[in-house]
């Protein structure tokens, strides 16, 4: 599609936007950006689940969330690495649906920056004694007792740095959604290697 210099110029503006609100919702615990929902494929289909967005890296296009490693959706992505993002604004209707491929990083040092950036309350994510997904005989934080029902220290949590996964996700594809009564607007962006395809959508 070749677009007039309007057209551009508005297209370059969403994209500017789109990075703005994800940069916002890595910094803003309150932002309805911070909590997107994450796609991956399972054996039995798409699994969906509400993650935090931990880093929007826009130079290398990389949304970045954390994971205990020996959650199912570690498996998902070792076996189909293509994952989907879902994101809404209620105050602006803007409606992001973006997709790529996820990387898996545990033990390098990629993994050991987000951990040593990441709270002693989030690290309690990674502490617990069995795999998340285990079932359990009465509602249970799966903690072992020496972390039951207190604020650790980032000491006391490095038990859970072994189950600490960083989820990396370079994107290829973004769908961009903005809701309105007078009608909607969409858009969609392409990433071929290193050229970016941008065109409208009818909504």
């Amino acid at each position: 599609m070749n677009l007039t210099r309007t057209n551009r110029d508005a297209l370059d503006g969403i994209l500017d936007d789109m990075w703005s609100m994800l940069l916002g919702g890595v910094t803003d615990s309150k932002d309805p950006f911070h909590w997107p929902v994450l796609g991956t494929t399972g054996k039995d289909g798409c699994r969906l689940r509400t993650v935090i967005l931990r880093k929007a890296i826009r130079s290398d296009r990389l949304l970045v969330c954390h994971t205990d490693a020996r959650a199912a959706k570690t498996q998902e992505i070792m076996n189909f690495a293509k994952v989907s993002w879902l994101f809404y604004h209620p105050a602006k209707k803007i409606q992001l649906r973006i997709s790529g491929l996820a990387t898996l990083h545990t033990d390098d040092r990629f993994a050991d920056e987000q951990w040593s950036e990441t709270k002693a309350t989030s690290r309690l994510n990674y502490c617990t004694v069995d795999a998340p997904g285990t079932p359990v005989a009465k509602p249970s934080s799966g903690l072992p007792d020496f972390l039951f029902k207190k604020i650790p220290s980032l000491f006391e949590t490095e038990i859970g740095r072994k189950n600490f996964l960083a989820i990396a996700c370079r994107i290829d594809e973004v769908d961009w959604l903005r809701l309105s009564t007078l009608g909607n607007w969409r858009a969609r962006f392409k990433w071929d290697a290193e050229r970016m395809y941008a065109t409208w959508l009818v909504p």
